[in-house]
């Protein structure tokens, strides 16, 4: 959000409801929050992979 920020002059929260609405103009969505299973899930998968060395060091 930064960069958009700096190069349009839009307030953060403008630059956030910009992309939004634009999302929203193209996509079906609809607004929601993270499931207490999505949560967990998110959570084991960063014990068991995105936050371990192997993952957080590795250089492609």
């Amino acid at each position: 959000v930064d960069p958009l920020r700096s190069q349009t002059g839009m307030a953060r929260a403008d630059v956030i409801e910009a992309f939004k609405n634009h999302f929203r103009s193209r996509y079906a969505t609809v607004d929601g929050g993270i499931t207490a299973e999505e949560r967990a899930r998110a959570e084991e998968l960063v014990a068991t992979k995105f936050g371990t060395p192997e993952w957080t060091a590795r250089v492609p």
